[in-house]
């Protein structure tokens, strides 16, 4: 799911740089670290190892920088050391970001993935994928839900040329007339959407499907390969405290929405809850994630958003991980 944790975040942003300041004042240079970041609930593992002090046990003075716009922030990490050195990216902005940038690039861990916060939401009636054949299927086209569309199709021995698709926003949703017989027979979109929808046409829709089984939405941290050369073994103490932070944010819920609470601000804390019980801590590189980019990359490339075949061993570098966390590496990562 793609939840941003209130308006505040911009604001917080500065709070959260001079939170870190003094700390930073007593480590080497090297020592001190910016990460960009959307406050996302699932980004939870960050918050834990900021607020839980796990970075600063593994030697480092982290800033996190929030910025709400995932287009504003690769803008800003685009500038290069002035502009971070490490982000936070999700799935499909990362493969984009990384074609425009690359060999430069890559990504070094999945910090979590989610597969019940993207929905497919259909019309009374509609029961499987066959149903939806020669019927309008509407997604925001070039999105994480329009891939697991693709991927859900192709399980079912379909594809997207077997349905009409309409490029509809996932906000598109709450004024669709169901009941139309020209109208959408089905949504794809993430959460809170799909429920809302649920909510407000009734009977009238169902849930199809969610993407479990056909591939995720991801959180994953990318770097420059020049930072992982030029500060050698940077990236594996924050990966061990980024993992330290994912198991204490598993074990205490509380903790997690109370962070939100106070960091973001609100006293809605719902869109916390949901991704705490959807998305999936990993702080790795697994066989999972290996097969969602491979699906990924292909989906990608057939759909015209790539120039060139995906490259997994371009775009990951498994080796901040093999070498805190060998464990977390999958042997189909080169």
């Amino acid at each position: 799911m793609t939840f941003l944790i209130g308006s505040r975040a911009l604001r917080v942003a500065l709070v959260a740089l001079l939170w870190c300041s003094a700390l930073a004042e007593a480590v080497d240079e090297d020592t001190k670290v910016l990460v960009l970041a959307q406050p996302l609930a699932r980004a939870d593992a960050i918050w834990m190892a900021q607020s839980k002090g796990f970075f600063k046990a593994e030697g480092l003075a982290v800033s996190v920088r929030w910025m709400t716009s995932g287009a504003d922030m690769l803008g800003v990490f685009g500038q290069g050391r002035d502009g971070g050195d490490f982000v936070v990216v999700s799935e499909l902005s990362a493969v984009n970001f990384w074609q425009s940038v690359r060999p430069d690039f890559v990504v070094i861990a999945a910090l979590a993935r989610d597969a019940e916060g993207y929905v497919g939401i259909a019309k009374a009636g509609i029961s499987d994928a066959q149903a939806l054949g020669a019927k309008a299927v509407a997604t925001r086209l070039g999105s994480t839900s329009a891939w697991l569309l693709g991927e859900y199709l192709r399980a079912h021995g379909m594809s997207e040329r077997d349905v009409e698709l309409k490029n509809e926003g996932p906000e598109s949703i709450l004024a669709w007339d169901p009941g139309a017989a020209d109208g959408a027979a089905a949504f794809f979109v993430r959460e809170p959407y799909g429920a809302r929808a649920l909510a407000k046409h009734g009977d009238h829709v169902h849930l199809l499907t969610t993407a479990r089984g056909y591939g995720h939405g991801y959180l994953l941290l990318g770097t420059w390969k020049r930072y992982l050369e030029d500060h050698p073994g940077v990236a594996e103490r924050l990966l061990r405290a980024l993992d330290r932070g994912r198991v204490y944010a598993a074990d205490h819920k509380n903790e997690v929405v109370e962070f939100a609470r106070g960091m973001f601000g609100g006293d809605d804390v719902g869109a916390v809850e949901a991704d705490y019980a959807s998305s999936d801590g990993v702080v790795g590189l697994d066989r999972i994630t290996f097969e969602d980019f491979q699906r990924l990359g292909g989906w990608m490339m057939e759909a015209g958003l790539l120039t060139a075949p995906f490259d997994p061993k371009a775009f990951f570098d498994p080796a901040p991980l093999r070498a805190s966390l060998p464990d977390r590496v999958a042997p189909e990562f080169p």
